[in-house]
């Protein structure tokens, strides 16, 4: 004896056939398409989207003036220079320090020339004044002697009639502030070098 059919079953036997006819549309469906042609358009698709993906992400390019960067350049030359003298006229003393510096190194430009020349620096000068003064004080320059300053050094030259006045000489010039050492070249005029 078999069992009478409830409806659970009828319902479970339907759903089944159901889903076996939907399968069957399924498989039918996907039969039907072209996956060759399905494949072409998403590559078409993804290559336009990526094209843009980047343009949106890339920065995009300015556009650079011809001479540009020098025009740039200058200008940055130019305010920097404007500092610069802005800078050195904003204090007296960094002006006053400036000129001093300056007025220093033409003396020393000035003496350096002096040198190469074969004249006479301005602190030669000025040692020997103050060597011919300090003769002077002690009474006058021996006859016969010469002198002469080179740098600090004091060269006494001529022929003399007593070397004892020249010695003399001698230690009043180096007593001179500045004075380094005295060389005495003279000769006595009796008996011939001293």
């Amino acid at each position: 004896m078999s069992k009478p059919r409830t409806r659970a079953d009828k319902a479970v036997d339907d759903l089944v056939r159901t889903l076996e006819q939907a399968r069957s549309q399924i498989v039918h469906r996907l039969n039907d398409l072209d996956f060759k042609a399905m494949r072409k358009r998403s590559a078409r698709l993804a290559g336009s989207l990526q094209s843009e993906l980047q343009q949106r992400v890339r920065p995009r390019r300015r556009r650079s003036f011809p001479g540009g960067g020098t025009g740039i350049a200058g200008l940055v030359a130019a305010a920097l220079a404007g500092a610069a003298v802005a800078y050195l006229l904003t204090s007296e003393q960094r002006r006053r320090a400036a000129q001093e510096r300056l007025a220093g190194v033409g003396r020393q430009a000035r003496q350096r020339y002096a040198e190469l020349t074969g004249g006479r620096t301005p602190a030669e000068a000025d040692l020997e004044a103050r060597v011919q003064e300090a003769l002077a004080a002690q009474g006058s320059t021996p006859e016969g002697m010469e002198v002469a300053v080179e740098g600090r050094t004091v060269y006494l030259r001529g022929t003399v009639p007593d070397p004892a006045v020249v010695d003399q000489a001698a230690e009043r010039i180096h007593a001179v502030d500045g004075v380094v050492a005295v060389v005495n070249l003279t000769t006595s005029a009796n008996s011939g070098r001293s």
